[in-house]
């Protein structure tokens, strides 16, 4: 199934994308957030009162990337007081991750970056930017970490204990590397953060953490020796954050992107592959563990289409006991939101996407109170992008 809408008409067409939307409508619904210069989506959390929860960039020309939450009705309209910006000290920042906490009644965690200048260059530098807020968005404290290049913090949660885990990349002599920290519920600084070395690195990422109640798994992107490519890699650890790694990759390039669990001591692991024809496709592995080691490993699916590019970003469980993929689809200059569908048996379901002429990307799914999906996008159209958020039927239907 394939649902288009056209980004922009006319002109002025982005005026009329904050209408609101009455109750008849709000069963599913397309919504855009942003200022309409290049903003970028990062994350959307469905909080407990039914509403949502969006972090991410927005971009004004007088004030220029800033770090936004939008908090909206379960309808996708934004409630009053928002949206709310962050910044330091006037400085450039960006959001890429966002916790609710108790369903953002107990407030917000918002991780990104900000910008800062390189002294004597026109380049800029990005650290690792935290902002706390209470449940209406005000700002309970702000931190940032960083050293003299690049980090960027692209998940976090709630620790077993006490306190958020983050995971992104770290820089290090123009090489990143797999960065996962911990701070406190004051956003201090954990003596416990984790550099997981790897003496190939060229572009290695941890991309998603999952808290077990008992222990963490992320899953990452490292390099492999010799110039050989990237492949998947996953990492267990608790709260003392001595890791232990399991590579799951084949002969091609392989990328980390989601881990859930399906079971006791078993999960899926979202990864994409550039294939032998150079398109990118959707991998799903399966995992045991037993303590920390992982025990065993397969590839139980894999997902293509000839001449396109399909880019997973998330995998979630449907209230059907399924599974819904969500990124991107790419054929050409062209590309669409993508949901993708898997059986419970690991058998390739329906796709469904969004999108017209332009570019858009999918970075988000989170199931709906009613079963449905809400998707969050990013969608362009020229130089011009802007922060979408889509509710659907359990079917995707809009």
């Amino acid at each position: 199934m394939k649902y288009s809408f056209i980004l922009i008409l006319l002109s002025g067409f982005f005026l009329f994308c904050e209408r609101e939307i009455s109750p008849e409508q709000a069963d599913s619904f397309i919504k855009f957030y942003g200022n309409y210069l290049m903003d970028q989506a990062g994350d959307v959390e469905v909080l407990s009162n039914g509403g949502f929860a969006i972090c991410g960039t927005e971009t004004s020309q007088a004030l220029g990337k800033r770090m936004v939450l939008i908090i909206t009705d379960e309808y996708g309209n934004v409630r009053s007081g928002f949206p709310r910006y962050f910044t330091e000290e006037g400085l450039e920042t960006g959001g890429s991750s966002l916790i609710a906490l108790q369903g953002g009644s107990g407030g917000f965690l918002l991780s990104g970056f900000v910008e800062r200048s390189v002294e004597g260059t026109e380049a800029v530098q990005k650290d690792i930017f935290l902002v706390r807020t209470s449940a209406t968005g005000e700002e309970i404290w702000q931190r940032s970490y960083g050293s003299l290049e690049d980090e960027q913090i692209l998940h976090s949660i709630e620790k077993i204990n006490s306190g958020y885990m983050l995971a992104g990349y770290q820089v290090k002599d123009g090489k990143s590397d797999l960065l996962i920290m911990g701070v406190t519920e004051e956003g201090d600084s954990i003596r416990l953060s984790l550099n997981y070395n790897n003496p190939y690195a060229e572009n290695s990422t941890a991309s998603y953490l999952l808290n077990t109640g008992k222990m963490y798994l992320c899953a990452c992107t490292f390099d492999k020796i010799n110039d050989q490519g990237t492949g998947i890699q996953i990492l267990t650890f608790d709260d003392e954050l001595s890791p232990l790694a399991k590579n799951l990759s084949g002969e091609f390039n392989e990328y980390g992107m989601c881990i859930i669990e399906e079971g006791n001591d078993e999960f899926l692991v979202l990864g994409n592959r550039e294939n032998g024809s150079g398109d990118s496709e959707l991998l799903l592995y399966g995992i045991e563990t037993d303590g920390l080691l992982i025990t065993n490993s397969s590839l139980v699916a894999t997902i293509s289409e000839e001449n396109t590019d399909l880019i997973g970003k998330k995998v979630i469980e449907t209230a059907a006991g399924n599974l819904a993929i969500a990124g991107t689809r790419r054929e050409g200059v062209n590309s669409e939101v993508l949901l993708q569908y898997v059986f419970s048996s690991y058998q390739i379901g329906e796709q469904v996407t969004y999108g017209a002429s332009g570019a858009q990307a999918g970075m988000d799914i989170e199931l709906s109170d009613d079963g449905g999906f809400v998707l969050l996008g990013t969608n362009s159209y020229g130089e011009s992008t802007v922060i979408s958020l889509m509710k659907t039927s359990a079917t995707g239907d809009i």
